[in-house]
């Protein structure tokens, strides 16, 4: 059949879709571009915010307007957090979607969607976080992971991302993730070195490690394995150029995972480490389990360990109870902690998460919306400043191809030449005119200018 795949949300979801591709095609069916062609419609949805869903609910509008206009034999199916979230209540507002899967369940996704041409409708959610029957379903999805196409449509010549650990424990209290992700789960060293192995061997030499809170890997299996060890692992892999990991949680930065990033070549020098919040009453109403000042000292030991690392973080704003000092705090933390870039989110309540039911969402959305611009101007300052110290200096990048502007454009009277982007080992994006068939290439450029969120170069010989 005809299948037309959309992701929302974050590089976890994107992996799925991977995933999702790879074996879909195995099993017969094509991919097409166009959603008005498939016969298959699949929405592999995010929760963490409300847009995320709002998106999806509009998708799916229109595919029940679709189907009931057309009597067409249209399958929509909804996949990720979103499923997992709403179950079978989901069917209360959009009775025409045949497929809920959870995001442990997608290995299934083949035979959910030969039931469905059979005339069923199928609920597929991951067990509870107690259940035992989640060993079972988290063994089918790590084997899933390691019969994954090392070269699926689409995909990056170079870049490639690997799922190390699934679910998270720390339930701040904003977020979903624990609910709809599950349990903690890390998976076996070998199988995970096995997988960027074969990844190498494919020509997919940056390799991504992925997790809720990846610096939070352990593997016991007699000696325990942590993440820095795992790092160690994986940094032998022969022919591996970068390898970089997100996103890391404060409380479990350790020092040995900073030596590893210091000693181990081929690891990139680039952190992203949310704080969320500036203030300790903000953290604490959040469960965050670290103060400001000890997040500072990470800043601290990071720039003292690793001298070039490059950091970037997020920002919740308008948290409940989140007063004006509060909101100058995290201003502060984001000029002394010097970042690359943030990701600055105005609050939104999570039905399901503690601070829904526990706290009043009681910081207006006009606050909310002022205090949301007031960090992206504090990070236009501090990000144009990071990326101006750069200027003059040659750097190695990994080009990723056209940049986004210049595919949108018509074609070029030089179709060899265009404007390109690509990625230095610490994570800044730099745009540079070159021949697209330099994408998937490692290559020298020399800054020659720069603004909040970007690098300017030439090619260095040129």
């Amino acid at each position: 059949m005809k299948v037309f795949l959309e992701t929302f949300g974050c590089q976890m979801n994107r992996l799925d879709s991977e995933l999702i591709t790879g074996s879909l095609i195995s099993a017969g069916h094509e991919f097409v571009r166009d959603r008005k062609s498939a016969e298959v419609v699949l929405y592999n949805t995010c929760s963490v915010r409300a847009h995320a869903e709002d998106r999806v609910h509009s998708r799916l509008g229109a595919d029940g307007q679709r189907k009931a206009d057309r009597k067409s034999g249209l399958i929509v199916g909804v996949l990720g957090c979103m499923a997992q979230r709403y179950g079978r209540s989901l069917l209360k507002r959009h009775p025409h979607v045949d497929i809920v899967c959870g995001p442990g369940q997608i290995h299934r996704l083949a035979e959910l969607i030969s039931q469905v041409s059979m005339g069923q409708r199928v609920i597929r959610l991951d067990p509870s976080r107690t259940d035992k029957r989640d060993a079972e379903s988290e063994e089918r999805m790590d084997w899933m992971d390691l019969l994954r196409d090392p070269s699926p449509p689409g995909a990056s010549r170079a870049q490639a991302y690997v799922r190390v650990m699934r679910g998270c424990d720390n339930f701040c209290t904003y977020c979903i993730v624990p609910f709809v992700r599950g349990a903690e789960r890390s998976r076996d060293p070998n199988h995970i070195v096995r997988e960027v192995a074969r990844l190498v061997d494919a020509g997919r030499t940056e390799i991504t490690l992925l997790g809720q809170k990846v610096n939070s890997y352990i593997w016991r299996d007699g000696q325990a394995v942590r993440f820095s060890d795992l790092l160690a692992r994986i940094s032998a892999v022969a022919g591996l150029r970068r390898l970089r990991f997100v996103t890391s949680h404060p409380v479990d930065f350790t020092d040995d995972i900073l030596q590893a990033m210091r000693d181990l070549p081929n690891v990139c020098p680039y952190i992203h480490c949310p704080a969320q919040s500036g203030s300790d009453t903000v953290l604490k109403r959040m469960n965050r389990r670290y103060t400001r000042s000890q997040y500072d000292d990470l800043i601290c030991r990071a720039r003292e360990t690793v001298p070039e690392v490059v950091l970037a973080g997020d920002f919740i704003v308008g948290f409940p109870g989140e007063s004006e000092s509060d909101h100058e705090t995290s201003a502060d933390l984001i000029r002394r902690s010097g970042y690359k870039n943030t990701f600055i989110f105005k609050y939104s309540p999570r039905p399901g998460t503690i601070a829904a039911s526990k706290y009043e969402d009681d910081v207006p959305t006009s606050v909310k919306k002022r205090r949301n611009n007031d960090l992206l101007a504090v990070q236009a300052e501090v990000g144009l400043a990071h990326h101006q110290s750069c200027v003059g200096s040659t750097v190695e990048i990994l080009v990723e191809g056209p940049s986004p502007r210049s595919e949108k454009q018509a074609k070029a009277a030089r179709p060899d030449c265009t404007q390109m982007i690509g990625r230095t080992r610490g994570d800044h994006i730099v745009v540079f005119d070159g021949d697209r068939k330099l994408a998937g290439r490692y290559i020298d450029v020399r800054i020659t200018g720069a603004d909040s969120l970007l690098l300017f170069g030439r090619l260095s010989h040129s």
